[in-house]
């Protein structure tokens, strides 16, 4: 993927160190914040990829948590993500922490689906941080440094048959995925972008990014259409 040098030529102008990477499930974050920090490591000498799955909670938990679900009144972020160890690890980013040296246990592995990960980071002045994940503009909000915010659009479909297929085994059905996905997932992420405002917003086409005006106005309309559709 080559993006536009005049889109990210003026982050050090800028004094911008963050950048955000949000977009609704399986619309391809991990994948632009990779291609991203290709893009940009000639230019920053230090450039890090944080991603929010590593604080979700133990997948065992999530799955109890989507069966009680009995109306949309909940908000994901809250479900299913350590907040706390989050802002922990945000807080010491932004310079907040006395300590150069932070460690982080029990965090989640996407690969197993349990949270047997450990991480240790260095706090470093200089260095360009890629923060990918769902509800990242929410999340980012306690640091006061400048942020580019960047939101990915993706068709609603194809984001639900991404989800299907990640289904690691008996433990969930594929009827309690698309429950989550209805109920939880879009419902919450409907509210968020409405009070959420993005500088940038990339088109998923075929696993390549394109740049997109009015992004956040067309997401919501597809996520509205589907679920007037399928809500029940």
């Amino acid at each position: 993927m080559k993006l536009s040098k005049k889109i990210f030529e003026n982050l050090k102008k800028k004094n911008i160190n963050f950048i955000t990477i949000d977009g609704i499930t399986c619309s391809g974050k991990s994948l632009f914040a990779n291609l991203l920090k290709d893009n940009l490591k000639k230019k920053f000498k230090y450039v890090s990829i944080l991603s929010k799955d590593l604080f979700l909670f133990p997948r065992s938990k999530r799955i109890k948590i989507t069966k009680k679900i009995k109306n949309s009144k909940f908000n994901q972020n809250n479900l299913h993500y350590d907040l706390k160890k989050l802002k922990i690890l945000l807080n010491f980013l932004a310079g907040k922490s006395k300590s150069k040296t932070l460690i982080l246990k029990n965090l989640y592995d996407r690969k197993s689906g349990k949270n047997n990960l450990k991480l240790k980071i260095n706090y470093i002045r200089n260095r360009l941080i890629i923060f990918e994940g769902i509800y990242v503009n929410q999340d980012i909000k306690l640091i006061k440094k400048p942020i580019l915010r960047v939101l990915l659009i993706e068709k609603v479909y194809n984001s639900l048959s991404r989800k299907i297929q990640r289904i690691r085994d008996r433990q969930i059905s594929i009827q309690s995925v698309v429950t989550e996905f209805v109920k939880i997932h879009l419902q919450s992420f409907k509210k968020y972008l409405l009070n959420n405002n993005f500088d940038i917003s990339f088109i998923d086409q075929n696993r390549k990014f394109q740049k997109i005006k009015d992004g956040r106005n067309k997401q919501l309309k597809e996520i509205i259409s589907f679920l007037k559709k399928h809500m029940y």
